[in-house]
């Protein structure tokens, strides 16, 4: 085989496609680029914010120890979680008949336990006057006691015969203990 010179229309012909491999490795790398760029640019946004929150908790660093050791202080402690739940049922069951609210039903539910507290719960159902119901219910929830309330569905008696109106109220309300200590 004898190697010829390339006509002039061959060497633009294959100019072009080297211009046209060029092209399209530059394209390639660029887009390559601009992806890791805008992926970057994400990540550092991010950090960015990630940065602005941790400066905001740093700033109320005293504000949250000192709520911390509040918690460390006063919040109550059980060796019992059924015993703590039968005290939490019956003090509401008094408060509630101290007023003339009748508990209609009671349950005990499954007490809970994650790191930073330990929880009973009861779940009641009521029946009596609205405003003294109301009223009682202001003082259910307390973090003097930490007791509150989970659930709450209120509604009024529209059959009730009485002068003052009625109402039915399903209640769940909880009480937080220290969790247990480590082992």
């Amino acid at each position: 085989m004898s190697s010829r010179a390339l006509s002039s229309r061959e060497k633009r012909l294959l100019a072009a496609c080297f211009i046209v491999l060029i092209l399209m490795a530059s394209i390639i790398l660029a887009r390559g680029f601009l992806d890791r760029r805008t992926a970057l640019l994400s990540r550092i946004s991010s950090l960015e914010e990630q940065q602005r929150e941790n400066e905001m908790w740093l700033a109320d660093r005293a504000f949250w120890v000192k709520r911390a050791n509040w918690l460390e202080d006063t919040m109550p402690s059980t060796e019992s979680l059924g015993r703590a739940q039968g005290q939490l049922l019956e003090e509401i069951q008094n408060a509630a008949l101290d007023r003339k609210i009748k508990v209609e039903q009671q349950t005990l539910l499954e007490p809970e336990t994650n790191g930073n507290y330990r929880e009973v719960a009861v779940s009641l159902r009521l029946y009596g006057e609205q405003t003294t119901v109301l009223q009682w219910l202001t003082t259910l929830q307390s973090p003097e006691k930490f007791q509150l309330i989970k659930e709450l569905d209120f509604e009024l008696d529209t059959r009730s015969r009485e002068p003052k109106p009625q109402a039915r109220c399903n209640l769940t309300v909880a009480r937080w203990f220290k969790p247990e200590p480590s082992a």
